[in-house]
C-alpha cells in the first residue's frame, strides 16, 4: 500500500472509519504506545535511563500514559511522568489509560504548566517523551504553554514527540506560538502533511511511521491525502515506470526536445534545460532561438540544433520548429514581452505536448483563459512566487495553504502540474480515476540554486519526449531530479556547493 500524508482533517475521518468499522480506540491508543515505546527501546536501550514523560489531556496524551506502561513493563526502571493536562476535558480514552498506569502501581505526578518546570528543574534525563498536544491544536499556546516548551527545549536528552510535536499545526507546519524540537517523531499510520511544510522538518527531526490498525480501504474516501514519494520509490518503481531503451535505437527513436528561446538575459537557462534534456535520454534537442543567439548556443552546447528565427518571422519559423520535434518546452530563457506572448498562445492553441515554465507561466497567468481553452496536452512547474500569480494571491497564503491552492488550480483547469519548493507538490490531473497528489521528499537543500528548475523543465520534456505518458514523466522527472542532489551530497561533496550543473551532472 503506498504510503500517505494526510491533513488533521483527514487523521480524523480515518479514526473515525476505525471507530465505525468496529476497532475500539483502545486497541489503536495501545499499538500507538508500543509503537512509541519499541522506538525509545531502539534509540535509549539501557533499561536504566532516566526518562520524563509529558502528557497532555487529550488522546495524545493517553499514547504517552500506555507508553510510559509499556516502558516500565519492558523493564525500565526510572520513568517519570508529569501530567500537563486538565482531568476536567480529559476523554474517556485518556482517562481508561491515566487509571490503568496508576493500578500498576506507577507514580503520576500532577504538577501544573509551570509545576513542571519546578520539578524538573534540576534533573538530567536520557529521554524526554512529549505527549502533551497532539494533531488536534489549531490554536496558539498559552504564554505558560510556550514557557514550558521552550524549557522542554533548553533541557539535554533526546527528545522523542508522540504523533507530532507539540505546538507544531500538524496540517500547515505553523509554529503555534512554540513547538518541541524533537530528534525523532514517531507518528501513526500516516505521515502528517506538517511534517513537509513550514517548520516541520525542523521540528520533527527523524519520523517514524508506526502501522496502528487502521482500516487501509479508508483512505479512498479521503479527498486531500498526499502519496509520499521518495528515493527508495522511485529505485523500486523506475524500471517498471518508464518506457525502456532500445538497445538498437537511434537519436530518432528517443525523441527531439523543442526548446523555445527569446530572452537575452536569461540564455544560461535555456543552455541548462537543453543539458539536463540530453543527460534525461533524448536523442535530440532542437533550440528555437533569435537568429543572433545561435552562436550562443554552438558553443555553449553544440550537442544541440540551433534554429534560429527573425523578429519579422516568428510565427512562420515555429510552424516548421515545431513539426519537427515531440514535445515543446517553453520558459527557461524566454523574455515576458510580444514575442513571448505570442509563442504561448500559439503552443496552447496547438497539438504538441508541452511543458511550460518560468516566464511562460508568468504570461499565462495574465490570460488564464487561454490555459482553460488549450488544445495542447501540458504540464506546468511553477515555484510558489509562480503559483501565487497564477492564484491571484499573496506567496504567502498560498504557501500556508498550498495543498489546497494545488489540487483546486488542478481541477479548474485540468492540469498537471508540480508546485516547487523545499518540498514539491504534484496534482495529476482527474481523468477519470480521481485526482492524484504526491509529495515529494527526494531532494535536499542544495536544490534552491538558481538554475535548478530549468534542469527539472528539462528533465520532464525529455522524458515525454522518448515516449512516456506526460504524468508519468512529471512524477519521475521530479523525483529524478530530487536524487541527483541527495547523489551529489552522498559523493561528499557539501549541499552549500551545489549549482544547476551538478544536478545534471548527477542525473539516472
Amino acid at each position: 500500500m503506498p504510503m500517505y500524508a494526510l491533513t488533521a482533517k483527514g487523521m480524523k475521518y480515518m479514526d473515525e472509519y476505525a471507530s465505525r468499522a468496529g476497532l475500539p480506540g483502545v486497541v489503536l491508543m495501545e499499538n500507538a504506545a508500543r509503537g512509541v515505546a519499541d522506538a525509545v527501546a531502539g534509540k535509549i536501550p539501557d533499561r536504566s535511563a532516566k526518562i520524563l514523560v509529558l502528557a497532555g489531556h487529550g488522546n495524545n496524551g493517553g499514547d504517552a500514559v500506555a507508553a510510559a506502561r509499556w516502558l516500565a513493563q519492558m523493564g525500565y526502571s526510572d520513568v517519570s511522568v508529569y501530567f500537563a493536562g486538565s482531568m476536567e476535558k480529559a476523554g474517556s480514552e485518556f482517562r481508561r489509560q491515566m487509571s490503568i498506569l496508576v493500578n500498576s502501581h506507577r507514580e503520576v505526578r500532577i504538577a501544573g504548566l509551570r509545576g513542571i518546570e519546578r520539578n524538573i528543574l534540576n534533573a538530567a534525563y536520557d529521554c524526554i517523551i512529549d505527549g502533551m498536544y497532539g494533531i488536534g491544536l489549531n490554536r496558539s499556546l498559552s504564554d505558560d504553554e510556550i514557557r514550558l516548551v521552550k524549557y522542554i527545549n533548553s533541557k539535554s536528552g533526546y527528545k522523542i514527540a508522540v504523533d507530532i510535536p507539540s505546538g507544531l499545526n500538524a496540517t500547515s507546519g505553523l509554529i503555534m506560538g512554540e513547538a518541541i524540537r524533537a530528534d525523532l517523531t514517531v507518528t501513526f499510520g500516516s505521515y502528517k502533511t506538517g511534517m513537509f511544510f513550514g517548520a516541520g522538518r525542523e521540528c520533527c527531526g527523524e519520523v517514524k511511521v508506526v502501522d496502528i490498525g487502521l482500516m487501509p480501504d479508508g483512505y479512498e474516501n479521503v479527498s486531500d491525502k498526499l502519496e509520499v514519494l521518495d528515493s527508495a520509490f522511485l529505485d523500486k518503481t523506475i524500471g517498471k515506470a518508464l518506457v525502456p531503451r532500445n538497445e538498437s535505437g537511434h537519436k530518432g527513436t528517443f525523441g527531439t526536445v523543442g526548446l523555445v528561446i527569446s530572452s537575452n538575459g536569461m540564455l544560461g537557462a535555456g543552455m541548462l534545460a537543453a543539458r539536463a534534456a540530453y543527460r534525461a535520454g533524448c536523442g535530440l534537442v532542437k533550440i528555437f532561438c533569435p537568429s543572433k543567439y545561435t552562436g550562443f548556443f554552438n558553443v555553449s552546447i553544440p550537442e544541440a540544433v540551433a534554429v534560429p528565427y527573425k523578429a519579422d518571422d516568428v510565427l512562420g519559423a515555429f510552424e516548421g520548429f515545431k513539426d519537427d520535434v515531440d514535445v515543446i518546452l517553453i520558459g527557461p530563457g524566454l523574455r515576458e514581452d510580444s514575442t513571448g506572448r505570442l509563442l504561448v498562445k500559439q503552443i496552447l492553441a496547438g497539438n504538441k505536448p508541452a511543458v511550460f515554465d518560468a516566464g511562460a507561466l508568468n504570461l499565462i497567468s495574465r490570460n488564464l483563459k487561454a490555459l482553460r481553452k488549450r488544445k495542447c496536452q501540458c504540464v506546468i512547474t511553477p515555484h510558489l512566487g509562480e503559483m501565487a500569480r497564477l492564484c491571484g494571491e499573496d506567496v504567502n497564503i498560498v504557501a500556508r495553504s498550498r495543498i489546497g491552492y494545488t489540487r483546486k488550480f488542478s481541477e479548474k483547469f485540468e492540469v498537471s502540474m508540480v508546485v516547487k519548493s523545499d518540498v514539491s507538490l504534484i496534482a495529476l490531473r482527474d481523468q477519470g480515476r480521481g485526482q492524484k497528489l504526491y509529495i515529494n521528499t527526494a531532494g535536499n537543500s542544495g536544490l534552491a540554486t538558481a538554475g535548478s528548475g530549468d534542469v527539472l523543465a528539462g528533465v520532464i520534456a525529455s522524458l515525454i519526449a522518448q515516449g512516456n505518458p506526460l504524468d508519468t514523466s512529471l512524477v519521475y522527472g521530479v523525483m529524478v531530479h530530487g536524487k541527483a542532489a541527495e547523489k551529489f551530497a552522498k559523493d561528499g561533496d557539501s549541499k552549500r556547493k551545489m549549482m544547476a550543473g551538478d544536478i545534471i551532472d548527477n542525473l539516472f
